[in-house]
């Protein structure tokens, strides 16, 4: 009967003497020999207990060193199980490196092959000459987009629209796609600008966001930044930066789709953070926010999940906190989670204020959205169209870029109220504020809507808002009277408005009353909350002076 652990190649030349000279019968049993499975052989078993036969007052020491061998053996066995995981972990490291290097080299192979690497112009340049066909119908369709985001619909003097082209516009539009597909060259999207200065020791957040385009979950991160990065170290990690911009003031680590755990785990020892902020908003993303959460889980940080569009959340049972950024998203999709909250994103209350409209304002409805399929489809525009048909003397402002602006394009033109739409194409968020000064009435024809920030905007500047019966819509305007189930529905509703200024003005002031509700204030101090929560503390705005003290007026 061999005792677990006993036979062990390590164990010390004392314990074997011991032994030996504990057993009755010498080493003729073999007891010397600590590799032999024999060491604790039968003779050494009394036939009443099965316990081994100590040989009178060297049988407490015998056991005690019997022990301390089991003991060590038991610590060797999990430094081995150890060793095995950090093997794993580094096999899955070798693995990324592996398949990088196999990249950088084929592309390097492909220089080579070349001659040599080219300068971007002069790699345009070859694209032109080896593929002229697909290369000019690029040029062309860029040259023709310029062109329609820069022309204008204006008054024609007869109650209606006309398009006028403005060639400066179109010249900017040129040179800025022009220089970014010729030198890489890209304008600045979100410039962020702290608003504080930054304390002396700041706990570490890490933002996980897919990518960092133009939209409502960049704004966030952008508005977390500028309002508590005072307070809190943030660094973001995403997997796609903006196409056509790119932002200043914001630290960036690029993880691509597809990276694996190993990959996140070695920023995560590189940064540290003490918090990792999910933004999930789940898709074909999801595999990438699995690997990051796989990768935190083993981490010391605290994780806080974001739920920024209508799906289920990230489940996971180290997450301290979800956030949802509506109630219908809550409602809809996590009604039983008790750690979660609903902070509404907030906009900036100063920057959205009540202002004079621009001439034409009273008939004209503005759309903001990225044009992708996200939150609209291909029919979207539609009853837009319907409205402009029917009320010739209706102008629409479709603001944003996207796959979808040459559909749109398309269905307008071929509709024959190509005259009443200005597609203006990306503008600058510094730039919304006067964008929205042109039109009076607010229109969100998406089909999907976790909560969008353009639609406050718009309250928050006394504009009328109609749009489809979806999502949080009716939770941010506060009811649904303005909101259509079908296309007809909501062509109904926008023919309605601009024709009765009265109940457009009513709308106005309702909306304007309503958009304190979501102010910016109020939500960092949501995030400032749970923050400090999370931590457990919060961050000390006065390292090294006690804390304060706060007494009754009298």
């Amino acid at each position: 009967m061999t005792r677990p652990g006993f036979s062990t190649p390590h164990a010390c030349p004392d314990d074997a003497k011991a032994v030996e000279e504990a057993e009755p019968g010498g080493p003729e049993h073999g007891a010397s020999d600590l590799g032999s499975p024999d060491l604790v052989t039968p003779d050494l078993v009394t036939p009443d207990t099965g316990a081994p036969d100590t040989g009178g007052s060297d049988g407490p020491a015998l056991r005690a060193r019997l022990e301390r061998i089991e003991r060590q053996n038991a610590a060797l066995m999990e430094a081995q199980a150890a060793l095995v995981a950090q093997i794993a972990a580094l096999q899955d490291h070798a693995n990324l490196v592996g398949q990088m290097v196999q990249e950088m080299y084929a592309g390097r192979r492909r220089r080579l092959l070349s001659g040599f690497a080219l300068p971007l112009p002069l790699v345009r340049l070859r694209e032109l000459i080896t593929a002229p066909g697909p290369s000019l119908a690029y040029l062309k369709e860029m040259a023709r987009l310029c062109v329609v985001t820069g022309t204008s619909a204006v008054a024609d003097g007869a109650g209606g629209w006309r398009l006028k082209r403005r060639p400066a516009a179109i010249a900017r539009n040129m040179a800025r796609d022009f220089s970014a597909l010729m030198f890489g060259r890209r304008s600045v999207v979100y410039r962020v600008r702290p608003h504080h200065p930054p304390l002396a020791v700041r706990p570490r957040v890490l933002h996980v966001i897919p990518n960092v385009y133009v939209g409502g979950s960049t704004q966030l991160v952008v508005d977390l930044l500028e309002r508590l990065g005072h307070r809190y170290e943030m660094q973001v990690v995403t997997a796609g930066l903006p196409p056509n911009g790119r932002h200043e003031g914001m630290v960036l680590h690029h993880l691509p789709l597809g990276s694996q755990p190993a990959a996140f785990a070695n920023l995560l020892s590189s940064v540290r953070p003490d918090i990792v902020h999910l933004h999930y908003w789940g898709e074909s993303d999801r595999p990438w926010y699995e690997a990051a959460l796989a990768a935190a889980r083993e981490s010391e940080a605290v994780l806080v999940e974001n739920v920024n569009t209508p799906v289920a959340p990230l489940r996971d049972p180290r997450i301290h906190t979800y956030v949802f950024v509506s109630d219908y998203i809550r409602q809809a999709f996590a009604p039983d989670i008790a750690n979660g909250q609903v902070v509404h994103p907030g906009i900036d209350l100063d920057r959205f204020s009540p202002r004079d409209f621009a001439p034409g304002a009273e008939d004209t409805v503005g759309m903001v959205y990225r044009l992708t399929r996200d939150k609209l489809d291909d029919d979207s525009i539609l009853p837009l169209i319907d409205v402009a048909q029917r009320r010739p003397k209706t102008r629409f402002l479709i603001v944003g870029d996207g796959d979808l602006l040459p559909v749109f394009h398309a269905r307008v033109s071929d509709a024959g109220v190509r005259h009443n739409f200005e597609f203006t194409g990306t503008v600058s968020f510094d730039d919304l504020p006067e964008t929205y000064r042109r039109f009076r009435l607010y229109v969100a024809p998406v089909v999907r809507e976790s909560f969008g920030q353009v639609t406050p905007f718009a309250m928050a500047m006394g504009q009328a808002v109609a749009g489809y019966k979806v999502g949080a819509l009716a939770e941010i305007l506060g009811d649904d009277a303005t909101l259509g189930t079908s296309r007809a529905a909501l062509a109904d509703i926008l023919i309605a408005l601009l024709d009765d200024r009265d109940r457009l003005a009513a709308l106005s002031h309702a909306n304007r009353a309503r958009a304190p509700h979501f102010a910016l204030d109020g939500m960092i101090s949501s995030y400032a909350r749970i923050y400090a929560e999370a931590l457990g503390r919060d961050a000390d705005l006065m390292p090294g002076f006690p804390s304060a003290q706060f007494y009754r007026e009298v």
